[in-house]
């Protein structure tokens, strides 16, 4: 991993000054008691999820703000392997957005790195797109297209650029006023490609939004990223999973780019939502999303440029209020 030294008033990554970025907060160290108070004792009645890392709380700090609470599974607390919480500390402490779930502060006083971010209300959109009974209206998935898509260019826009590596549906979460916003940033990498090339860190990431050309160390990119969002974006206009064996073919990408290269946008539409009238606005969303998925990482385009069709788009497609929700 790529890990500069973390500290509690930390340099703010460089960026690209977009209207998604917040001025950086001073972040708050907590003690490890407090943590376990605003938890209940880290009680089963709080947990929020599991990830592959860690756990996650919901908690209620003593000014009433309530927040996050990551912490590392006992597998991982016993594990000589480096942390995937401190390298989210090192990220998370240098950069912030309005679109990406942003760190409040953390603790290390217990021989371990505890988190406290922000509290998402609403959870994730895997959960939304696949577990709810009331399918997301058009104009929300379009919105929690833009609004990811912002969040991925502001970590690529940053300097040193941030790399994902984990772009994935139940990796973005939905907050009380049904925005999207990026999370968990573990396995992200921060630094100029040389230098992960030089660490020789590995390849990672989740199986169905995997680049298949991210092998080795000397092929991650922006543009890695720029393919998990590809098939982040085919999975909300469509609402199937990115790998479903339920359907033939399974894999999304095999599925939907026959259709969408014979302008047939509108047939990977979730038949559950009533799709918008501008046919030829879901044409050009499906065809952001095959131009993202493209084999060849420099055929892909930028989130910038990503960023400025998906808002085109958006002004297309009705956007009255989140009438789904």
């Amino acid at each position: 991993m790529v890990h500069l030294s973390c500290k509690t008033e930390s340099a703010v990554i460089t960026c690209k000054a977009h209207k998604d970025d917040i001025e950086p907060a001073k972040l708050k160290t907590f003690r490890y008691k407090d943590l376990e108070a605003a938890t209940g004792g880290f009680a089963r009645e709080f947990l929020l999820g599991k990830g592959s890392y860690g756990w996650v709380y919901k908690g209620c700090l003593r000014d009433g703000k309530l927040v996050a609470v990551k912490r590392s599974s006992l597998a991982r607390k016993n594990s000589q392997d480096d942390n995937p919480l401190d390298n989210e500390l090192e990220i998370l402490s240098k950069i912030r957005s309005t679109r990406l779930v942003n760190l409040v502060g953390y603790s290390r006083d217990n021989k371990e790195t505890v988190l406290v971010v922000d509290y998402m209300a609403n959870g994730t959109l895997h959960d939304i797109l696949h577990c709810r009974n009331e399918p997301l209206s058009w104009s929300i998935r379009v919105q929690v297209a833009l609004q990811i898509a912002k969040g991925l260019r502001a970590l690529h826009s940053a300097s040193p650029p941030v790399i994902h590596r984990d772009i994935k549906s139940s990796n973005v979460l939905i907050d009380a006023d049904w925005n999207a916003r990026l999370a968990d940033f573990g396995l992200a990498l921060r630094g100029r490609i040389e230098d992960v090339i030089r660490l020789s860190t590995p390849p990672a990431g989740t199986m169905g939004y995997l680049d298949p050309g991210y092998v080795s160390p000397g092929h991650l990119s922006t543009k890695t990223d720029v393919f998990s969002f590809g098939i982040l974006l085919l999975e909300i206009m469509s609402g199937r999973n990115a790998i479903d064996v339920q359907y033939y073919p399974p894999n999304i990408v095999d599925w939907a780019l026959p259709l969408i290269k014979q302008g047939k946008g509108a047939a990977i539409c979730d038949p559950k939502s009533k799709h918008p009238t501008n046919a030829e606005a879901l044409n050009e969303m499906a065809g952001v999303a095959a131009r993202c998925v493209r084999l060849s990482s420099s055929r892909r385009p930028t989130m910038a440029e990503v960023v400025k069709e998906l808002r085109e788009i958006s002004k297309r497609i009705q956007m009255p209020i989140w009438n789904s929700i």
